[in-house]
Formats: C-alpha cells, sequence, structure tokens
C-alpha cells in the first residue's frame, strides 16, 4: 500500500477506536455504555439501530468521494463495515483496551485474518500453541502450508522447550491461547508474549476462553487479541461472530484483508452480540462463581478421576492463573475425566444429563459440554489425542447460569447412570 492509501486508512481506523467518553472505570459501566451514542446526528438514539443496508447514500458525490478515499469518516459498503459493527467493534475496544477492532463472520475468520495480518505466508512460519481448538489446530496444519507458511506445534506450558523450539524455528508470528481447549492449562502469557518478541515473532492470542474479565492481552504486549464473539461476549447461543483487536498501525493491513477476502460482520449479527455485550461482566461474575463450585464437587466425586479448573490449588498452572488473573476470577471453563471411561460410558453419560447441554460450543447462559475426543478435536486421531491428554473420557464444560445445586445434581445422577 502506498502511504496515502495508509494514511486515508489511518483516518478511518479512527472512527472504530475506542471512546474516551466511554472509557469508564469499571468494567459493568463499559459494557452498558462503550460503543453505544457515538454518531454525530442532531438526535440520539438510546442504543445502536440496526442498519440493514448494503450501501450508504450523500447528499453529492463530493461527500461520497471523501467516504470512498478515507478523508472523513463514514460507509459506502457494507463489506467494509456499517454503523452497527462499528459500535460492537468500539464496545470491544473499550473492554479490550486496544485501539481499534475489526469483528468479521466468526471466530475461525478472526483467527485466520490475525495470522495473516501478523505476517504468516511465505516469509514467515507460525509457532503454534499444541493444545489449542481443533479446528485452529487443523487450519494452521492445513491451510497455511499452501500459502507457503512454515508451521510447527510445541507445548507452551513448557518455557524452556518453547525456547528452544523459537530458537530453533524462528517463527514469524506465535498463536497460544490463555486457556486450552480442551484441557484447561494456563499458558504463562506475559512470559511467552516477551519471549516471542525477543525472538522477532509477532504474537497473537486467543482470549475466548479467558475474555476481558479475566485479563487483557494487549496491556501485557500481545500484537493481536481474537475472540470468537459467539462464545462469552454475546453470551446467548444466537450468534455467530468474530473479532480481532490490534494496534492502530495494523489497522491497514487488517482492513484490507478484511475487505477483499469479503467476511464481514452482518449488522444484524452484530447487533445481537453488541446487546448481549451489555449484560457480560454480570453473566462473567456468575459463571466464575458457578465454575469454581461445580469444580469443587467434581472433585471429590467418586466417579470422576481428575478435574482440571485454574480455580483449583491442585491445577498444574494455579499459581500462573493467581499471577496473571484478575484477583478471584478463574474463568467458566473447566475439564474433567470419568473414571475407567470408554466410548460407550461417554455417551451413556452425555444421554443422562436433563440440565446441561451436549453441545459443540461454550460461552453461552446455559451449561454446556462436549467429549472434545468424539467432537471438537475428533481428526487428531487417536494417537495425537492421547499424546495431547484428550483421554476417551475427557470433557470440556462450559458452566452456565444455572443454579449451582441443579448443576451438582444433573452431573451426579449422568454420572451414576453412565456405570
Amino acid at each position: 500500500m502506498n502511504e496515502h492509501h495508509n494514511a486515508t486508512l489511518r483516518r478511518h481506523a479512527e472512527n472504530r477506536q475506542a471512546d474516551g467518553r466511554y472509557l469508564h472505570r469499571y468494567m459493568e459501566t463499559q459494557c452498558l455504555h462503550a460503543g453505544e451514542r457515538w454518531e454525530k446526528y442532531d438526535f440520539w438514539s438510546s442504543s445502536t439501530p440496526i442498519y440493514n443496508a448494503t450501501t450508504f447514500l450523500y447528499d453529492n458525490y463530493a461527500q461520497l468521494e471523501d467516504r470512498l478515499f478515507y478523508r472523513k469518516p463514514g460507509y459506502v459498503y457494507s463489506r467494509e463495515g456499517s454503523p452497527t459493527s462499528t459500535a460492537l467493534e468500539r464496545a470491544i475496544s473499550t473492554l479490550e483496551a486496544a485501539e481499534t477492532t475489526h469483528v468479521c463472520a466468526s471466530g475461525m475468520a478472526a483467527s485466520h485474518l490475525a495470522l495473516l495480518a501478523a505476517g504468516a505466508g511465505a516469509k514467515g512460519g507460525i509457532l503454534c500453541s499444541s493444545d489449542v481448538y481443533g479446528s485452529v489446530y487443523t487450519m494452521v496444519e492445513n491451510v497455511f502450508p499452501h500459502l507457503g507458511a512454515p508451521t510447527a506445534f510445541a507445548d507452551f506450558t513448557d518455557l524452556n522447550r518453547l525456547e528452544e523450539a523459537m530458537r530453533a524455528f524462528r517463527p514469524r508470528v506465535v498463536y497460544f491461547e490463555v486457556m486450552t481447549n480442551p484441557l484447561t492449562r494456563i499458558i504463562d502469557a506475559p512470559a511467552v508474549i516477551e519471549m516471542a518478541h525477543h525472538y522477532g515473532a509477532r504474537v497473537v492470542v486467543d482470549n475466548t476462553f479467558t475474555t476481558p474479565y479475566l485479563m487483557k492481552p494487549f496491556r501485557l504486549g500481545a500484537d493481536f487479541v481474537v475472540h470468537s464473539v459467539s462464545k462469552f461476549l454475546s453470551g446467548h447461543g444466537d450468534v455467530l461472530a468474530g473479532s480481532v483487536c490490534c494496534a492502530r498501525d495494523d489497522f491497514d493491513m487488517l482492513h484490507s484483508l478484511l475487505t477483499q477476502v469479503g467476511c464481514p460482520l452482518g449488522p444484524n449479527e452484530a447487533w445481537l452480540a453488541l446487546r448481549g455485550l451489555k449484560t457480560f461482566a454480570l453473566r462473567m461474575e456468575r459463571h466464575c462463581a458457578n465454575a469454581q463450585e461445580i469444580a469443587q464437587f467434581l472433585a471429590a466425586h467418586p466417579l470422576v478421576d481428575r478435574v482440571r479448573y485454574a480455580g483449583l490449588p491442585d491445577h498444574p498452572q494455579h499459581a500462573i492463573a493467581r499471577r496473571i488473573f484478575e484477583p478471584g476470577r478463574y474463568g467458566a471453563m473447566l475439564s474433567f475425566d470419568i473414571t475407567n471411561c470408554d466410548q460407550a460410558r461417554a455417551a451413556r453419560f452425555l444421554d443422562a444429563l436433563r440440565i446441561i447441554l451436549p453441545a459443540t460450543t461454550l460461552g453461552d447462559c446455559y451449561s454446556l459440554i462436549v467429549n472434545p475426543a468424539t467432537s471438537t478435536h475428533r481428526w487428531l486421531g487417536p494417537e495425537r489425542l492421547n499424546a495431547l491428554g484428550i483421554l476417551p473420557g475427557t470433557f470440556r464444560m462450559s458452566v452456565g447460569l444455572e443454579h449451582v445445586a441443579d448443576l451438582q445434581e444433573d452431573l451426579d445422577q449422568a454420572l451414576r447412570a453412565s456405570q
């Protein structure tokens, strides 16, 4: 891109950054007001409307041309954004303490765009955490090599071996989840980000599991932060969306990729996600409290072999979680292994549940559970699953907002019915 185009895109980026008027001190207030009432008309709507339009008109061509060349903020064609999606972008920027944000059609689109914008390709390889969402694993393993990008995987919880991998591989991009999917290991994000920058790599952090309620990776030096907005940010299981937060200097490349690839977020989806975001902080408070009690309940259950929850003192990275997360916050995600569980017993356990829903997603207001070996990570194969520690009896649970006693009773009766 030439300098003129870069400069005009930067003006456009200013329209999507967090607005200082809404940088309130507490997240509960930010969730309600961030992104709202930013457009300058001769009236104000109390909440952002849905702009169901593919194109936008102006009084004369000179005004349209100003928007075409980004001399003034505005909209021309909804593939490049809409006022509704901008409201969501500004809200996420506020919560993540990011300079700017792009929303897109899904979390997978967000991860793909972030890796491309960070420089993955023929001139730069990807070093990815081996314990990561199954679709991201297969994308890194199968899609990026076709673009000429060398790829490698490593255990990011072992910093000594990780540094050996970085020294040998010299990646252009490092990608990881702070809380891994599905085994909820905790990666020492500050140490990994510092190490990656030392070896000249840019860092993409997936903050979907942890969310800005637990931590803000930009404050630790991350270059890109991605979310499956479908999960905790929107929180109601009714919208598919993703987001990429970045510095203003990276906005040009990200904006270009989004518009050329053509995976924008529609205005209806943006509005649903923005509405869900209003209760994000309140929901996360209940998610975390419920998850802590469920983890303790499962840890004491005679039919459960192992529980992995960052809030339990015996979690291998509990000390890291205490250091890098907000005090007393450990998230809604946990995993556990049923004792002596094969695939048939795993199916019986899932079929016996009455409140908790077997579903291949997370971050909903409902409690959701999945057997990764037969769903989200099924294409990795038995040998690789076993090497990662994902067993036939391993379950990932996204703890919802129900009364915790009902959840405990449901787990207990399903565990006993599965025998």
